[in-house]
């Protein structure tokens, strides 16, 4: 009866929608081991995906700020339980990388001229 309601309330996405709904793992960044983000090439990967998106203007600064907020929060074995085998210095490093990305997008977007409130962080 269980597998019946789970069924009937779980919708099937098409190829394309679930490409657009995985917008960088198994689309654009190889997944590396098992599915989910948890090797340190997946980092990488979705770091420069969302760093060329930017920079050909399919995503805003805000929103590419945003993924690697959250890209480096996933960093923290606290947050992604798949990173449990990863030494926190390779960690560390790709932290480091991110914060990279997201300073050279914030200089990159002033020097265009962007005005603060495209740019600007939440912090939610």
């Amino acid at each position: 009866m269980v597998h019946e309601y789970v069924k009937d309330k779980t919708k099937e996405f098409s190829k394309e929608e679930k490409e657009k709904r995985y917008k960088y793992l198994g689309k654009e960044v190889i997944d590396v081991g098992d599915p989910g983000l948890d090797s340190i090439p997946e980092f990488y990967g979705i770091a420069n995906a969302i760093w060329r998106d930017w920079k050909n203007g399919e995503i805003d600064t805000k929103t590419a700020l945003r993924r690697l907020a959250l890209l480096k929060l996933l960093t923290y074995k606290s947050k992604n339980k798949k990173i449990a085998d990863i030494p926190e210095e390779d960690l560390e490093e790709v932290r480091k990388f991110i914060d990279y990305v997201r300073q050279v997008i914030k200089n990159e977007s002033r020097r265009k001229g962007e005005p603060e409130e495209m740019r600007k962080e939440d912090n939610a």
